[in-house]
């Protein structure tokens, strides 16, 4: 499995070797953590808005519609964001508990796909408030704002593996 990608993406056993590297990464990390926190934080806040407008209206907070563009039944939407929350702790827990090696590899492929993530939901904003505001999807705000968001967790955790990852030995 030397070459596979998902060796590159589980977390790592504790051996003396790996405990040593992950304490040496322990103060680097932080500000990984506390970004990764804030935006999972963020996007909790925008799934328990949206499941208390379901139930609960609430004149404090848009509508229910505001908050979902309707790509999705309700029901299945909910699903997929518990489903993303619960990888964000995790991601943040095993990084805080350094049993995640930052991998160069992996780090390039969520550089990529955030990058191409956050630029196509900003043209989404942008376009929106634009040239395409009479199609539905496009002027979805809230669910786009919450996209970048999502793009930008994914960034962040490129940036933990592209600048914590061991250099290549020869």
């Amino acid at each position: 499995m030397k070459g596979s990608k998902l060796a590159d993406v589980q977390p790592v056993v504790r051996t003396g070797q790996e405990q040593s590297w992950g304490q040496e990464q322990g103060v680097a990390s932080g500000p990984h953590l506390l970004l990764l926190a804030i935006l999972t934080a963020a996007f909790l806040f925008r799934v328990m808005a949206q499941l208390l407008q379901a139930l609960w209206p609430l004149d404090v907070l848009p509508s229910f519609e505001s908050w979902h563009s309707a790509t999705l039944p309700y029901p299945l939407l909910l699903a997929s964001q518990l489903a993303i929350l619960a990888v964000q702790v995790w991601l943040i827990v095993v990084i805080a508990r350094h049993s995640l090696r930052p991998r160069r590899q992996v780090g390039r492929a969520l550089l990529v796909v955030g990058s191409l993530y956050f630029t196509f939901m900003l043209f989404r904003l942008i376009a929106g408030m634009t040239f395409l505001a009479h199609l539905s999807w496009f002027q979805a705000r809230l669910p786009t704002i919450f996209h970048l968001v999502l793009a930008a967790f994914l960034l962040v955790l490129a940036d933990f593996h592209l600048r914590l990852a061991r250099p290549a030995t020869a």
